[in-house]
């Protein structure tokens, strides 16, 4: 049975722009379809005008539009579509009594039984929280709760995981699945990432400049590619997944020793207690080297490249560098002021540190402005005008701009489409490649990690739990926690896709209070001793291989003879 049926649907803004251009195609009842493009292709304003939550200045036409049944949207940001001031509980109560006849108490039951089955545990407790109070993981998980809430025979997810790390990731998505496999429901996947596409879909629809240019099977757009823009986007994508060769240097340009950071988190009525966002932790960053930094959300690696940065002050332990550091920051919208210039933007720093003449800055900026290849950017501008791999262009320029040693990337890429983040991460390699700049990569994207760096850490709820060369933690993780975060990535591959493993689907707790004495990952590890719950572990280290696991202790695997070798213990 078809459910949606759409006939050259066309979206008009004011200003003779269309964003979506002739669109035609339909869906099946049960049916996964996902539509990638890049960012600005036209496919969340395609879905939006299906969902009819435009604004009325726009103009929708098309031949033919049939629906059939109920429909219902994910959004991207849950945190924007959900209402902060309201309660989780009233929220999903509110959405069933709009839609449903029933009680009260009926609608309360209906939203905790929800819940429950998007996999959020204590249901009961976490409708009585706002959403601020909640993980990105359970806000989204809350998000799909509401569109469950009356059975809608459709779901449209717009780029649902973006944000997400790598674990939450996998576990939205094999949700999503289950959903559709358990109600029949059929879903269209919105996402600017073929990994993501591979692991959901069956069928993909691809979108350029508000135009559908190629339709097909997940396997003929991977492995046949007709259009060239698909051609490019598989290519680019093929790319960002490859293993380029890397080497190093053996000068350090970045040194840490024990460096750490606690919190005191006050309470009303109880003591006071320490938290330690990033425990005590050692690593170096060689010149002309990438380390990445992986982790879920929470586990301190912004607060890291804070201290890094002189943001916020160590707690214990020092760093020590040899010259200077600069940052590129997760939202780069965020840190800059939407008033200024490009060139004001750019001078600034030069300003500040009194570098130049206004001529010998102009220069500067110029140079910058080449090595990032926008040259011929109008510097008059402001950022508005700008896309988003533009300002992330521009972001690296301004950074660059006081001659760096170590330029730390903070997420700066996460919500790029593939296309502009092939291109963002060819121009760092390139910018390294001539000038023997360092990087600490800082990314939930493992595929990225591995594209780019040399050497990687893990950090988990503080702790950097795994360091070594990035292509041996990738072949054979050691520590657990690396292993699992290794097993949620999402092949580009549509036939490994199939024959991936469902993860756990119920979302996960932090577990910083209940394992204060003990390992923090031991209540989700499958390897856990006794030990593990009653004493964190140290540091093991073997060759450029460290990590922080009773596994590898000397306890527990007995005498070591002088030319023993260690592998993964898991």
């Amino acid at each position: 049975m078809k459910l949606l049926e759409v006939e050259n649907l066309t979206v008009q803004y004011p200003g003779s722009t269309n964003p979506a251009c002739k669109v035609s195609f339909q869906v099946e009842s049960g049916e996964l379809l996902g539509i990638a493009g890049a960012s600005g292709a036209g496919k969340s304003t395609a879905m939006l005008s299906l969902m009819g939550i435009l604004p009325e200045q726009v103009q929708i036409t098309s031949e033919k539009l049939k629906q059939h049944g109920t429909k219902a949207m994910i959004f991207q940001d849950a945190s924007a579509s959900l209402n902060p001031l309201v309660r989780v509980g009233k929220q999903l109560t509110e959405t069933i009594l709009a839609h449903q006849r029933c009680t009260g108490k009926e609608a309360r039951e209906r939203a905790e039984t929800l819940l429950d089955e998007v996999g959020i545990q204590d249901p009961g407790q976490r409708m009585k929280q706002y959403p601020f109070e909640l993980s990105g993981g359970m806000k989204q998980r809350v998000a799909i709760a509401i569109a469950l809430a009356c059975n809608p025979d459709l779901i449209i997810a717009d780029e649902p995981t973006t944000a997400l790390d790598v674990t939450v990731q996998r576990q939205i998505l094999d949700l999503l699945k289950k959903i559709a496999e358990e109600t029949h429901t059929a879903i269209v996947l919105v996402s600017h990432d073929l990994g993501v596409i591979a692991s959901m879909c069956s069928r993909v629809l691809v979108m350029k400049e508000g135009r559908i240019v190629e339709e097909g099977s997940m396997e003929q757009i991977f492995y046949e590619p007709v259009h060239p823009y698909t051609k490019k986007l598989s290519d680019m994508a093929r790319k960002l997944y490859q293993v380029p060769e890397k080497k190093r240097t053996g000068e350090v340009i970045l040194r840490t020793q024990g460096l750490g950071r606690s919190f005191v988190k006050n309470s009303l009525f109880g003591k006071s207690r320490s938290l330690e966002a990033v425990e005590p932790l050692s690593f170096e960053i060689h010149k002309g080297e990438t380390f990445g930094l992986v982790g879920e959300s929470g586990s301190g690696k912004t607060t890291l490249a804070r201290m890094l940065t002189g943001i916020i002050p160590p707690s214990c332990g020092s760093f020590s560098c040899e010259g200077k550091i600069q940052m590129i920051f997760q939202e780069t919208s965020a840190s800059f002021d939407p008033e200024f210039s490009l060139e004001r933007i750019l001078e600034e720093p030069l300003v500040i540190q009194k570098k130049g003449s206004k001529k010998e800055r102009e220069k500067r900026v110029a140079e910058m402005l080449g090595l990032v290849q926008m040259e011929k950017i109008d510097v008059r501008k402001t950022t508005a005008a700008l896309s988003g791999g533009q300002r992330q262009r521009i972001a690296v320029a301004r950074a660059l701009l006081l001659n760096p040693e170590l330029l730390i990337c903070d997420e700066s890429f996460s919500s790029q489409d593939i296309l502009t983040q092939s291109q963002l991460l060819e121009l760092l390699e390139e910018i390294q490649r001539k000038t023997q700049l360092s990087y600490l990569f800082i990314s939930h994207d493992l595929q990225v990690v591995r594209r780019i760096s040399q050497r990687m850490g893990v950090m988990y709820l503080g702790s950097m739990v795994e360091q070594g060369l990035t292509a041996e933690i990738y072949e054979e993780p050691w520590h657990p926690y690396t292993k699992e975060l290794l097993r949620a990535m999402l092949p580009l591959d549509p036939k490994k896709a199939a024959r991936q493993k469902r993860l756990i689907l119920k979302e996960t707790r932090n577990h910083s209070q209940d394992t204060e004495n003990g390992c923090p990952y031991a209540p989700r590890c499958r390897y856990a001793m006794e030990c593990c719950h009653k004493e964190k572990p140290g540091s093991y280290r073997f060759g450029e291989r460290e990590v922080r696991c009773f596994l590898y202790s000397e306890a527990h695997t007995k005498k070591r003879a002088k030319d023993y070798h260690m592998t993964s213990q898991i």
